[in-house]
């Protein structure tokens, strides 16, 4: 299982189309909000990069594998999240700055809890699928591969 901040910096990746959306929606009314949701989200990927590129180094070792599924199919449904910032259009108050990001944190408590690393579509924007392998020891493994 990745790192409690692998998981985030994933999180943050599987969101930035999401973050360029609510930048663009924002940028005239909240310049630095704009600009911080896309740092944001540029960070989430990097990281995202850098973790894909440090773990491609590490040595291959064979498995057995009982059974496989592919688990990126997933991410359409994480789609629906994307609505959020169509719904949460900008207004003068703060309040619903504050809820859109206590939305955001609860989503990445959720994504960072529940190791759902399979549900990302820019792993599948960078042509990464994701597996589910079961093993012969009953060990359930997910498996990120361009292959």
């Amino acid at each position: 299982m990745p790192s409690y901040i692998t998981r985030l910096l994933l999180f943050l990746s599987s969101y930035f189309p999401l973050f360029v959306i609510t930048s663009i929606i924002y940028f005239e009314k909240i310049k630095w909000y704009s600009l911080l949701f896309t740092l944001v989200g540029l960070v989430g990927v990097l990281g995202m990069l850098i973790y894909l590129r440090y773990a491609s180094t590490l040595n291959a070792i064979k498995v057995k594998v009982k059974v496989h599924q592919r688990k990126d199919g997933e991410a359409m449904s994480y789609i629906l999240t994307y609505l959020v910032p169509f719904v949460a259009l900008p207004s003068d108050g703060w309040e619903k700055l504050v809820s859109l990001l206590v939305f955001f944190l609860v989503l990445a408590l959720l994504y960072i809890n529940s190791n759902m690393i399979h549900v990302n579509p820019m792993l599948n924007i960078f042509g990464y699928r994701i597996y589910e392998l079961s093993m012969d020891d009953g060990a359930i493994h997910a498996l990120i591969t361009r292959r």
